[in-house]
């Protein structure tokens, strides 16, 4: 037999009965990275080294006896490199046991699967591919080129910024997803599918019926990044091969013997019929000669802009009961979660009642770090207090003796420590609280005189789970300052990140959705936010249809009796605890180290900036440190924050640790230390595996330092 020396795949003419190489070519050679005189009379089982074993891809090719198209499978070299390799098994014609032929031709490698960048133990990659597209005069390979090109630059537009975007191959493209296990990879994945789906597959057009599915494998320690490739792309063809059923599929164990099956299958009853292949030379140009992709347009209207004042809802009810309340001399509660708007409602009354913009007076509880200074500045603008509103923020954090002091000269109109005695002037008196004043009082948080005080019109102001009319307008408002505080003419929000907006609870409210903003701002510089940007993935389908709950028939829904106990809602502080331990879960399992101590004390430090609008010494008093340490802090937080940014595990924590910061009252001990020692324990319970270097870096901190606060923790 005549060796083809001129073709560019790798030939082998292998012995039917013996399995040894008669002839090779020079491709086949360079292939292996060996000489051809040292392949030729080997047996090939033992120089196409690919998966060992009765499962190899080859064996089973070999052993049908017939024409099999084999899938890429990974072909280790001489040298160690793993390429990963694709071929065609001929089997002779003429009578049994004469030579078959094997052609083999290289996908990639080691080599060029680097230039995406370096792929870590704690990345998963996912492969996105397009079938059922529907292929005639009018619709071709140089139009999938096209649409995946397109698809590609729409994908580059949303996704995180650390992650990758591969360049399109044929129907797919490779996505490397950075430190993030599979469960969060799904969620990601879940919002890139459904905006690409609302972009490409629209109704009406050539691509409105593509099936587009995803398949995911994170790599391992003991893994190479090709082996996690092939095996997310094995993924994806066992999700388009189950109907789209599952159109985010990760990598089973199972997959290699499901792609071996439908190697050997795959023809069907024609499996026996012998074709000859053709091959285009120019095929391989299409994609570089299509033409540059389409504009995409716009995939929402454009953000909502100009949107002045208070966003007004339902919470209506609130205000015109605050314009009431406004005409009659009369202490008021204004009750709702943190961030609802209570002090605008508060500003409302003052100006209803014809006070001027100088007279309102936050007095805000919080900041009180004992009993003096509270019962100081409280019998200070008491005194002073003639034609003002006073708006007492938070006073359940007082202390018992400064609320019933209070809550005495409210009920007597009397002022106290004034000789001879003397009546209140004449003063509007308002008081902010977080939850009903019987809640607080059951918590021991509020005296019962002081309720009592306030307690004769309350106003409660919804939250915004309950003003779903109101989320998209103020996140549009939100968008646009953060925008104009940026110089950035951002265009809003994708169709599925306001899906998800409207379906979360914001357990914040406003002050969480402003929080929420900015942290995606300070992640990304795309013009549009997805949920990946926002972290919210709630009711996101990869589809692109809208999420409609599951309608209830109207008896049903009339049965419904509301339960008389009130649910239990964990305070920020609680909710941060959990959160600091799924991620310690999280790290662990993704087997990376990273300082989360010293992310939750840049956190903490940035949090405090904030509440006090970035003066120094307040934060200062705040985190019981000096002004100097925070600007010296400043530099080492700033290098820190594209790596805090980009984490997904962290986003949770930093969440919950802004809303504790922006409710918590001054403490006798550093906010530092204790939020230190919680995460400690979550190190120490759930890395008790680890070394003291690996634990200590969690910390954030040196082995000798992590060591000493060790022994300070067994002595208290």
């Amino acid at each position: 037999m005549t060796v083809p020396g001129g073709l560019p795949e790798a030939y082998f003419s292998i012995a039917a009965d013996s399995g040894e190489i008669l002839e090779c070519n020079a491709a086949a050679a360079s292939l292996l990275g060996v000489a051809s005189a040292e392949l030729v009379g080997e047996l090939w089982s033992r120089v196409l080294t690919c998966e060992t074993g009765p499962d190899s891809v080859l064996t089973h090719a070999v052993q049908a006896g017939r024409r099999v198209l084999l899938p890429p499978f990974i072909l280790r070299r001489a040298d160690g490199m793993e390429v990963i390799a694709s071929g065609l098994v001929l089997p002779a014609e003429q009578a049994p046991n004469t030579p078959f032929s094997l052609l083999l031709w290289r996908l990639l490698d080691d080599q060029q699967l680097a230039e995406l960048g370096p792929i870590a133990a704690s990345d998963t990659l996912a492969v996105l591919g397009v079938d059922q597209l529907r292929y005639d005069p009018r619709w071709g390979a140089p139009e999938v080129a096209r649409l995946m090109a397109e698809i590609g630059a729409s994908l580059l537009e949303i996704v995180r910024t650390a992650d990758t975007v591969g360049p399109p191959s044929a129907a797919a493209i490779l996505i490397v997803l950075r430190d993030v296990e599979l469960e969060g990879a799904r969620d990601i994945c879940r919002a890139l599918l459904s905006h690409v789906h609302r972009l490409h597959a629209q109704p009406g057009t050539a691509t409105a019926d593509v099936r587009i599915c995803v398949g995911l494998a994170r790599r391992s320690t003991d893994a190479t990044a090709l082996s996690t490739l092939l095996k997310a792309h094995n993924a994806l063809q066992q999700a388009q091969c189950g109907g789209a059923k599952e159109p985010i599929r990760a990598a089973a164990d199972d997959d290699d013997k499901l792609v071996v099956g439908r190697m050997l299958n795959n023809a069907g009853i024609f499996s026996k019929a012998f074709t000859t292949v053709s091959s285009d030379p120019g095929s391989q140009l299409v994609a570089r000669q299509n033409p540059p992709p389409k504009k995409t347009p716009p995939p929402v209207a454009p953000i909502e802009k100009n949107i002045e004042g208070y966003v007004v809802d339902n919470m209506e009810g609130a205000v015109d009961q605050a314009i009431f309340l406004a005409r009659l001399d009369i202490p008021v509660a204004i009750i709702g979660p943190a961030g609802t708007g209570k002090m605008y409602v508060a500003r409302i009354i003052h100006e209803e009642a014809g006070g001027a913009s100088d007279l309102l007076v936050p007095i805000d509880c919080r900041e009180f770090r004992g009993r003096s200074a509270a019962l100081a500045r409280i019998s200070r603008e008491l005194r002073q207090g003639e034609g003002k509103t006073l708006v007492f923020k938070s006073p359940h954090l007082m202390h018992g003796e400064v609320q019933l002091k209070l809550a005495r000269q409210i009920s007597s109109r009397t002022l106290a420590d004034v000789s001879p005695p003397r009546y209140l002037p004449r003063i509007k008196l308002i008081a902010l609280f977080p939850d009903k004043l019987e809640v607080l009082i059951r918590r021991g948080e509020l005296t019962e005189a002081l309720a009592s005080a306030f307690a004769g019109y309350p106003i409660h102001v919804p939250p915004i789970k309950d003003r779903k009319q109101a989320v998209l307008r103020w996140a549009h408002k939100i968008l646009g300052q953060e925008g104009v505080r940026r110089d950035r003419d951002l265009k809003g929000f994708t169709p599925d990140a306001e899906q998800a907006m409207l379906l979360y609870d914001w357990p914040g409210n406003i002050s969480e959705m402003r929080q929420c903003i900015y942290d995606a701002l300070e992640k990304t510089d795309k013009d549009w936010l997805t949920p990946v940007d926002l972290g919210l993935f709630k009711g996101i389908n990869p589809d692109g249809a809208p999420y409609l709950p599951e309608p209830k028939p109207y008896l049903a829904a009339m049965q419904v009796i509301p339960s008389a106990e009130e649910t239990y809602t964990p305070s920020a502080l609680e909710a941060l605890h959990v959160a600091l331990g799924e991620a310690v879960h999280s790290l662990l399992a993704l087997d990376m180290i990273k300082p989360l101590g010293a992310w939750l004390e840049d956190e903490l430090v940035l949090a405090a900036l904030d509440r006090y609008r970035g003066d120094l010494r307040q934060t200062g008093e705040f985190l019981h440190t000096k002004p100097r340490n925070i600007s010296r802090w400043l530099p080492k937080i700033a290098a820190r924050e594209d790596e805090r940014n980009g984490s997904a595990l962290w986003q949770s924590p930093r969440r919950w640790l802004r809303e504790w910061v922006r409710e918590s009252a001054q403490s006798a001990d550093t906010p530092l230390l204790l939020l230190a020692d919680k995460l400690m324990a979550h190190v120490n319970e759930q890395g008790a595996a680890l070394s003291a270097v690996a634990r200590a870096s969690i910390m954030g901190v040196s082995t000798p330092t992590y060591l000493k606060r060790m022994r300070d923790i067994g002595h208290s």
